[in-house]
């Protein structure tokens, strides 16, 4: 993929730079539950020439927000790269395929892929999921309008490209579920993971060693929580993310009024940890309401 205009800026894409050996810093982005932007605009500028590439979630652990696809395009003006999420959970076929229309028109090339965690853990619990397709599914289906044809078989005008990425849980236990579906999301046309949020580069360890053998690029997840989140990550509450004993007790240990700054320079040694590792292509940084303090991670 060639240099893409971002507003009056030309950047190079996210696929680009995976192709390289460069360590890549992802940033994710939670689009706000409200049409007015310039609080997520302004916490964003403030990781100007720290962070590679922004993604964009997709009404993230079923919470309702303004559309991805609004924001990524706002983002994209604004000179930012930009990788896109798509979740199953929400569209049928038909407006999964036109949702990645509308990323192709907006040069939008990076998509990642994911069936999207049930209503039960939202905002809306009483909300009907779709899961018309599952992520596997979902990549096909992008692999094949490459190709020319939609996901009822229909002719499509017009050439796409896409960079697709999958979610993956590399701290399930047991990993055999998680590694099985991985390979068929590799057979289906994958070209990176982002791992759910890990906390210890030993959490990461069993999942790189199994999957040393899959032709895929590998972003480690990493989070910034909240005080308070810390018990949801312990008891279950988020799925799919699980936070060390140890960690959490040297949290707390510390106490709440001291809690931003050790959490700070936890998640700033592990992003050190796993830059020089040299297993991973990248880490994609996640802090649920405390986006400002990004920067100070990298």
């Amino acid at each position: 993929m060639p240099l893409i205009k971002r507003g009056s800026i030309l950047v190079k894409s996210f696929h680009e730079r995976l192709a390289s050996d460069d360590f890549q810093v992802l940033a994710r982005v939670i689009p706000p539950k409200s049409p007015e932007l310039s609080s997520t605009l302004s916490s964003i500028s403030s990781w100007k020439g720290k962070v590679d590439s922004l993604l964009v979630s997709d009404n993230q652990s079923a919470r309702m927000g303004i559309s991805s696809l609004v924001l990524a395009e706002r983002l994209g003006r604004d000179g930012n790269d930009v990788i896109m999420t798509i979740s199953c959970r929400d569209r049928n076929r038909i407006a999964l395929g036109s949702t990645a229309l509308g990323c192709a028109a907006l040069s939008i090339g990076s998509i990642l892929c994911v069936s999207g965690d049930h209503f039960n853990f939202g905002d809306h619990p009483e909300a009907k999921p779709v899961y018309d397709l599952d992520s596997v599914q979902l990549i096909s289906m992008i692999r094949e309008m490459e190709k020319g044809r939609d996901g009822g078989g229909n002719a499509l005008e017009g050439a796409l490209s896409f960079c697709l990425g999958a979610a993956v849980c590399a701290t399930a236990d047991p990993l055999g579920p998680q590694l099985m579906k991985a390979r068929k999301k590799v057979a289906a046309g994958v070209d990176f993971f982002v791992t759910l949020p890990i906390f210890t580069i030993d959490q990461l360890g069993p999942f790189l060693d199994a999957a040393k053998d899959m032709p895929v690029k590998i972003i480690a997840g990493v989070l910034l929580p909240s005080y308070a989140e810390i018990v949801r990550y312990q008891d279950g509450s988020i799925p799919g993310t699980f936070i060390p004993d140890s960690v959490v007790r040297a949290w707390r240990d510390d106490g709440e009024d001291d809690f931003l700054s050790t959490s700070v320079e936890h998640v700033r040694k592990l992003v050190s940890l796993l830059r020089e590792s040299g297993r991973v292509t990248g880490v994609c940084i996640s802090a649920n309401g405390r986006e400002l303090e990004i920067g100070s991670l990298l």
